[in-house]
């Protein structure tokens, strides 16, 4: 009876905790400056110079699950994506990324500009759409066993966000997001997909290795999918996300192993598999940085900065994997292909034989009480 009652009350004083969140959760912010083609419009009334705050040309509540706020940010967006407005993010100023880390961003500059379709690949019409629609559903199965236990109204940072990708699948889970992230343009279009999903969210301009404009023990829990190997320094990063987690709160996060050293989407022998395991690093100026992590070398890092670890998983054998050759892409989207791959994926990892073959290692870690 005591056990049950001492189960009882947890829940109970973390709900209760949840709900407060949520009415303190602080509006969505943002400062608008005209663009290069404001002369073509007059749709926002803006100053000659400058930047003014989104307070000044909406007098209502900035929550985007507001209907009517909703409705004026798709217009904004749109607005901003044609050039006739320009956005920043709180703190409104451009995040210092440290080399070799900042090449990624470079280089993501780059793929974005001469690839703007494939970039923003949750647009339905992307032809990456599917592929990364069913590498995070991949993600998510491998969460699933913790993900359940988060309450509607959990407060999630998704760092390292990008375009929105894991800030979806947080909002249609009905936690309140903020998303980080250090490249402004991925920032808007953040915010045109979050828009989309609706609920509570915030936005702000930050690189991983530096939030510290957000207060300690803030957050639920803390994503960092497919981040902290791009640092130069993944232990900076790691020690913010448990910085501002909350006793007891989470992070789930995933990093690149040595398969990343393999020429993707082709059938690889046993042999060269081996050999991309010796590799630690990738390096290329202006366009690429990435740690590789070993199972041992992730838990390593995450213990190191005070949280203790849960699990460390294997995943994405498949897409984008060593044995990518084996997925027909054009068969995403059917829900029994789709469970035959994820089960083959579990099948994988439990394989002795190939178990340390995943493209991508999954932590579940969680900051001690």
């Amino acid at each position: 009876m005591l056990l049950w009652f001492e189960s009882f009350w947890n829940r109970l004083s973390h709900n209760i905790e949840i709900a407060r969140y949520c009415k303190s959760m602080p509006s969505l912010e943002m400062r608008l400056s005209k663009g290069p083609a404001a002369a073509t419009s007059t749709s926002f009334e803006l100053p000659s110079h400058g930047s003014i705050p989104l307070s000044d040309i909406w007098a209502g509540p900035t929550f985007a699950d507001e209907p009517a706020f909703a409705s004026f940010l798709a217009d904004l967006v749109q607005a901003a994506l044609g050039g006739e407005v320009l956005l920043e993010f709180p703190p409104y100023k451009t995040p210092h990324i440290s080399t070799p880390g900042v090449w990624n961003l470079t280089g993501d500059a780059a793929f974005a500009a001469e690839f703007p379709l494939s970039w923003n690949y949750l647009n339905p019409r992307s032809p990456n759409y599917e592929l990364k629609r069913f590498q995070r559903r991949l993600y998510l199965e491998r969460l699933a066993p913790w993900l359940e236990h988060l309450p509607k109204g959990t407060s999630i940072l998704d760092l390292g966000g990008g375009i929105g990708r894991f800030s979806e699948a947080w909002m249609q889970r009905g936690w309140n997001v903020t998303l980080a992230d250090p490249n402004n343009h991925a920032l808007l279009l953040a915010l045109s997909h979050l828009i989309s999903t609706g609920g509570r969210f915030n936005i702000y301009h930050l690189a991983a290795e530096d939030i510290s404009p957000l207060p300690d023990e803030h957050f639920h829990a803390v994503s960092a999918m497919e981040v902290f190997c791009y640092l130069s320094e993944p232990r900076t990063g790691i020690a913010e996300a448990a910085r501002v987690l909350r006793p007891g709160g989470w992070l789930f996060a995933s990093v690149e192993s040595p398969i990343g050293a393999l020429e993707p989407h082709i059938r690889h022998s046993r042999e060269a598999i081996n050999q991309a395991l010796t590799h630690d690093h990738r390096a290329i100026e202006n366009d690429m940085w990435v740690r590789y992590f070993t199972p041992d070398s992730l838990r390593a890092e995450v213990e190191s900065v005070g949280l203790e670890v849960e699990a460390v998983i294997g995943t994405h054998y498949l897409p984008d994997g060593p044995m990518h050759h084996l997925v027909d892409v054009e068969r995403l989207g059917e829900s029994g292909y789709e469970t035959a791959l994820i089960e083959l994926e579990r099948l994988l990892q439990d394989s002795q034989q190939w178990q340390d073959a995943a493209r991508a290692w999954v932590v579940v870690a969680r900051k001690p009480q």
